[in-house]
Order: structure tokens, then C-alpha cells, then sequence
């Protein structure tokens, strides 16, 4: 049977949203899933959603202007977000109800969109797509979910994720490989179980099983 790698989806906002005048919480966090969802839904959402895709392009008004503030907060109150180690009962570590098999692994400044394009066609990384902060055409800054092997219990995947990135292995799995592989900017908050990633637009998003 084929893997389907299911994660939680999660409704806006991942932090508290506050009243502008008073300071009171006007919008609590969201912390419990609104539904189990498989890689390949959230391949679709990623690629093909109306609704994602108005919010991404609003989103990324303020960057336009240089307002990354700006932009942080609109990203934190309005985009989805998963959890692509596993399913959760609630957002915290402790609440794990099955592990994926995937570990999520982001690169920043890939020196060209060129090399990102080599190292993606050459990956068995899935999917990779642009963060919110780039926009799909900028290539050089990248999101992906890797899979695992022989991760079945809850256990197993937490001490890999305890070693991640310091494991040999890393360099071996990452697709985006670099001749030198001391200056390859792999981002190693990927290692936290519970490690959340918001969902944006980007039609080029790569999808290989």
C-alpha cells in the first residue's frame, strides 16, 4: 500500500491575534487540527487553491514596500499551516498521534536559480515549493518535505529528529546538494517533531514519490 504521509492541517492564525488599541487576544491560536490531511492534499492546496492563492499574493504586498513586519504578522494571522512530521491531537510534541515519516528540511541562499533548478530535478525530495517570503519564480530559497525510512514508531522518528542535521546522512537526502557541502544553508529548526509550515501558493511546486 502506497505511503499517503498524513499530517495535520491547521487553520489560521498559528499565533495569538491582538487588539491594536487595547492589547487583549481578539483571536486565540489555533492549536487543534481541523483535519488529517495526506501529502498528496496538501501537494493540491499548495499548487491549486483559489483561496491560498489570494492569500499569498496579499500577503506578499508588504514586502513590496519593505515592510517585512508587516508581512510576518499578516503571515502568522491569515495562512494554514501543517505539520508534516505526523498527526497531532494538539499542537505540542507530547501529543503526537502518528509519525509520517517525513522530516521537513529548508534551504536559504542557494547562490542561483539555476542551481536550485539542478538540484530539484535531480531530487527524491517531495514536494518543494517557495516559502511565503519568495515568490515561486524566486528559486533560491526552498521547502521540502523528506521521507524517512524505517520510521514506524514514535520513538524512532523523535531520536532522528534529535540528530537532525548533525547526521552524516543529511547531505545525502538534502536535494539540494553543493560541492561544498560546509556552505549548504540548511535551516536546522526542521528538527523540532512538532515543527509547523504554512501553506502558500506556488503553481512550480515539485511533487515526486
Amino acid at each position: 500500500m502506497k505511503n499517503e504521509f498524513k499530517m495535520s492541517l491547521f487553520a489560521a492564525p498559528i499565533s495569538p491575534v491582538k487588539d491594536s488599541l487595547t492589547g487583549r487576544v481578539s483571536r486565540p491560536a489555533t492549536v487543534y487540527p481541523s483535519r488529517e490531511v495526506t501529502l498528496q492534499e496538501v501537494v493540491r492546496l499548495i499548487t491549486g487553491d483559489p483561496a491560498l492563492e489570494r492569500l499569498t499574493r496579499q500577503l506578499r504586498l508588504p514586502l513590496e514596500t519593505g515592510d517585512k513586519e508587516r508581512f510576518s504578522e499578516l503571515k502568522r494571522q491569515t495562512l494554514p499551516y501543517v505539520t508534516p512530521c505526523g498527526t497531532f491531537s494538539y499542537r505540542k510534541s507530547d501529543r503526537l498521534l502518528a509519525p509520517s515519516g517525513l522530516v521537513v528540511v529548508d534551504v536559504d541562499g542557494l547562490d542561483s536559480t539555476a542551481e536550485a533548478e539542478v538540484s530539484e530535478d535531480s531530487c527524491s525530495t517531495m514536494p518543494t515549493y517557495a516559502p511565503p517570503s519568495a515568490s515561486s519564480a524566486e528559486r533560491t530559497r526552498r521547502k521540502g518535505f523528506r521521507p524517512l525510512s524505517g520510521t514506524s514508531r514514535k520513538r524512532d522518528t523523535r531520536l532522528y529528529l534529535r540528530a537532525y542535521p548533525r547526521r552524516n546522512e543529511l547531505r545525502g537526502i538534502c536535494v539540494w546538494r553543493r560541492r561544498d557541502a560546509s556552505s549548504q544553508k540548511v535551516d536546522p529548526s526542521g528538527k523540532d517533531i512538532v515543527r509547523s509550515c504554512f501553506l502558500c501558493h506556488d503553481p512550480n511546486a515539485l511533487f515526486r514519490i
